[in-house]
């Protein structure tokens, strides 16, 4: 006999079902869980252009994990919002090699200073490692808080309400090359150029009408969107082929459409290089305060 339960759209914040990457998940102890996600082989977004597995589908994964356990195993009502404060993660360089086929990963998860205010979840920590057959494939840690809608609408003040931010929001500048930045499609860049400004900056694109970053309407740029700029700002610094194998990332404000946010970067020393590793430390800031920051490994292809 076993307990494992399905995951439904809703349970991971997404309205198409074929965005679903969990398939089930199992309690397996205190506050240790095991969910299983499928990796797909080929990904509407998530394809990378030099034919590598793109680390951040396994990143979705782990995010698609925080709310359906807020949801399923910690009792959060649905309207609660969870956000991230920080995400650290490391993905196995061979894990990333295309070989045609969909990879079942499970994701083995521990859950640690557990805040409650009342009977609610306030936030936690999460750590997981990943596998594949057995084989370790990635370390993620990440520390989120869980809101409900009255004090996400205290935060958030004018801001919150989707209707007035999308009315506001400014129209998404135009890309730069999709192959500088690793993607197949002008549509999946989220970088556009910055021409008053240094070499290595660029400005955030928010494109209301992509159907993977904009699943459902937000008030704000999503966290999955300030991960993808992370990655695609490394990757035009890279002089050659490479991927992204791993980031150390702070959440620190929300990123607003109604304002041009900046993309800057700036090399990082690289404790070995040998391998072809390089660090590249991405900013996001709006209105002259930081909203984003993230260290972002890059390796060789």
């Amino acid at each position: 006999m076993t307990d494992e339960r399905p995951v439904s759209a809703a349970e991971v914040h997404k309205l198409d079902a074929n965005e679903v990457l969990l398939t089930d998940w199992q309690h397996i102890g205190a506050d240790r869980f095991s969910v299983s996600a499928r990796w797909p082989a080929r990904h509407r977004f998530y394809a990378e252009k030099q034919d590598q597995r793109d680390a951040l589908l396994l990143v979705e994964c782990v995010r698609q994990s925080i709310p359906m356990l807020c949801h399923s195993a910690y009792d959060t009502p649905f309207g609660f919002r969870q956000a991230w404060e920080n995400l650290r993660f490391a993905v196995e360089p061979s894990m990333l090699a295309r070989n045609g086929t969909d990879l079942a990963i499970r994701l083995d998860i521990s859950c640690s200073d557990v805040i409650r205010r009342g009977s609610r979840l306030g936030g936690m920590t999460m750590d997981v490692q990943a596998s594949w057959q057995g084989v370790p494939a990635a370390i993620v840690r990440t520390k989120f808080n869980n809101q409900s809608p009255v004090v996400y609408q205290r935060l958030r003040g004018a801001n919150g309400d989707v209707a007035t931010a999308h009315a506001a929001a400014l129209a998404p500048g135009r890309p730069v090359s999709s192959e500088l930045v690793g993607r197949h499609r002008a549509s999946d860049v989220v970088l556009a150029p910055a021409p008053d400004h240094p070499p290595y900056h660029w400005f955030l694109r928010n494109d209301l009408a992509h159907p993977i970053l904009f699943d459902h309407p937000v008030d704000h740029s999503p966290g999955m969107l300030l991960l993808e700029t992370a990655r695609q700002a490394a990757l035009a610094r890279c002089t050659r082929a490479a991927t992204v194998v791993g980031m150390t990332t702070r959440f620190i404000h929300y990123a607003e459409f109604d304002a041009p946010c900046l993309v800057s970067t700036a090399p990082l020393p690289t404790a070995d290089s040998r391998d072809g590793a390089r660090t590249v430390q991405v900013t996001l800031s709006q209105n002259d305060r930081v909203l984003f920051t993230a260290d972002v490994i890059t390796a060789r292809v």
